[in-house]
Formats: C-alpha cells, structure tokens, sequence
C-alpha cells in the first residue's frame, strides 16, 4: 500500500541572497522541478536517480518569511528523495538547508536532515518526539489527532 510522506523543504539566508536564490531553483513556470538538478528521461529512471518512483504528489506551496526563509511543502509516495537533497546541498553548499519529513501514519519514518555550513554534507537527525514532530510537519494538532487514534481503537 503506498503512503504519503510529506517533505518539507527548506532554505534559510539573507533577503539579498534568497531573492535571486528563488529564482535559481524555478524551472520554468515550476518553483521546484528536480529534472533541473537530476535529470531524467524516463519514468523508470526517477526511482535509480531520484530516490522515489514517481514525481512529488500535492505541491502545495512555496512560502517566504520575512524574505529570508524559503519553504517548499510537497508529498512523494513511500520515499524522500534523498538522492535529490544531496545534489542540492552539494550545489549550494552556501545555503543553509533543512529537510523535515513525515510519513502519513504519524510518527513512523519520520526525521530532519540538515547540510552542514561550507560543505555539501547531510546530517541526518531523529526527532525527539516522533508522534509530535510528524504532527507539525503534516500541520496537524497532537491533542485532536491522539484523541482520533483513542477513538478509532475503542471502535475497533
């Protein structure tokens, strides 16, 4: 059964440096394409050199705060595209850059990679709170969804 894992992508500097940043990353009319940093020609190639198997489901939206963070917000199915935040991090080792990720069934495969400052390095982080974390990256409350979760058992 596939799942839904959100990915949030996100990349943090100066309002002078993030403006033409933004513009670096479009591709085409697209604020995001990983064919850009990755290419591919074909459909089964995507999950040998992207990682995931298909492209990102729900683009949902690029946000900017205070001209200084960038945030893309999109789902794969099963997989991050791990493969594809490496080349960015090797690409702009300049740029501090944070994934978080969280799979639909909160608080399973979840966790935080970030680039280390001058280097193309990722860290891989856990959580501290697996079930809270993939709360906040899915934009969901943690007391509603528990109490959904007490529901659903004594349904069961």
């Amino acid at each position: 059964m596939d799942r839904y894992i959100r990915n949030k992508l996100i990349f943090k500097g100066t309002a002078e440096e993030m403006k033409p940043f933004v513009q670096e990353l479009k591709y085409g009319d697209e604020p995001l394409n990983f064919n850009k940093f990755i290419p591919v020609t074909d459909e089964t190639e995507k999950e040998e050199k992207w990682g995931i198997a298909r492209d990102f489901e729900e683009f949902d939206w690029v946000l900017w705060r205070n001209d200084t963070i960038l945030e893309y917000t999109f789902d794969t199915i099963n997989a991050i595209p791990l493969p594809v935040y490496r080349k960015l991090a090797e690409l702009y080792p300049e740029k501090q850059m944070e994934v978080k990720y969280a799979d639909e069934d909160l608080g399973e495969n979840c966790g935080i990679y970030e680039s280390v400052a001058g280097s193309n390095e990722l860290i891989a982080k856990e959580p501290d709170d697996p079930f809270e974390f993939s709360c906040e990256v899915w934009d969901k409350d943690p007391e509603e969804e528990m109490q959904e979760r007490m529901i659903n058992f004594y349904e069961e």
